[in-house]
């Protein structure tokens, strides 16, 4: 499927109003747009089914576990905000390198599950759908690259006189 097929599937989604209506809780929008991202990838990386499987298992507990972190780093910094004490300081760095160190996990077993050719498929795939999303979410529309685009010239109109 083209990525301008999942770009208009993610923007129906998004836009539908009976599911904005039911999605209203944050937590319904992101589980429907990671399974979109789940099978974008087994469809692009043409996962086998135990494949999809453990690559489902590894992203959805790597997302939890980065939603947890991120709901503790926002409590942090509200405590931060009325005391700012050295131990809250150190909390709060010690989440920060626990919630990045998730993306070197993902690296690890991400790449184990695919291997070193359709891991860096994966990492071009992923990083295009997030640049989409991203730029969807910022209200941009989808563009041709702009190094394709070649300015022309108006055209002229030759008119030819018969004799």
């Amino acid at each position: 499927m083209s990525n301008i097929c999942l770009v208009v599937l993610l923007s129906s989604l998004l836009s539908f109003p009976a599911y904005a209506q039911a999605a209203s809780d944050s937590s319904i929008k992101r589980n429907h747009v990671e399974d979109i991202f789940i099978w974008k990838m087994s469809d692009e990386l043409k996962l086998s089914a135990k494949e999809e499987k453990a690559f489902t298992d590894i992203n959805k507990n790597l997302n939890r576990r980065r939603a947890e972190l991120n709901k503790k780093i926002q409590d942090l910094l509200v405590k931060l905000n009325e005391s700012g004490d050295e131990a809250s300081l150190r909390s709060y760095k010690d989440l920060l390198l626990e919630y990045n160190q998730l993306s070197v996990n993902e690296f690890d077993s991400i790449k184990k599950l695919l291997g070193n050719k359709r891991f860096v498929s994966y990492l071009k795939i992923k990083n295009d759908l997030n640049t989409k999303l991203k730029s969807m979410l910022a209200g941009e529309k989808p563009s041709e690259k702009k190094e394709a685009r070649v300015k022309l010239p108006p055209p002229r109109v030759i008119i030819e006189k018969a004799e």
